[in-house]
């Protein structure tokens, strides 16, 4: 049995500082990596899943964030 991982807490810019780690580590863009990844031409190593997912929770999480930075907060 792999490696379990424990949920935890990931600011934004965590997310992006290690998108920009793999980028450096691997030498292609995220965008790249993952159209590689998605065809299957990179395999299935711990660090791509890991990137992949890395790269799903920053686009999930980005409009996310805009919606939220557009949003004036009412007072109550």
């Amino acid at each position: 049995m792999g490696k379990m991982f424990k949920p935890q807490k990931v600011e934004f810019t965590e997310s992006s500082n290690k998108l920009a780690e793999y980028e450096r580590k691997y030498g292609y863009s995220t965008i790249e990596f993952f159209r590689r990844y998605s065809s299957g031409e990179l395999g299935d190593a711990d660090d791509f899943m890991l990137w992949a997912g890395i790269y799903h929770l920053y686009l999930t999480s980005h409009p996310v964030r805009q919606f939220m930075d557009e949003q004036p907060l009412s007072s109550v």
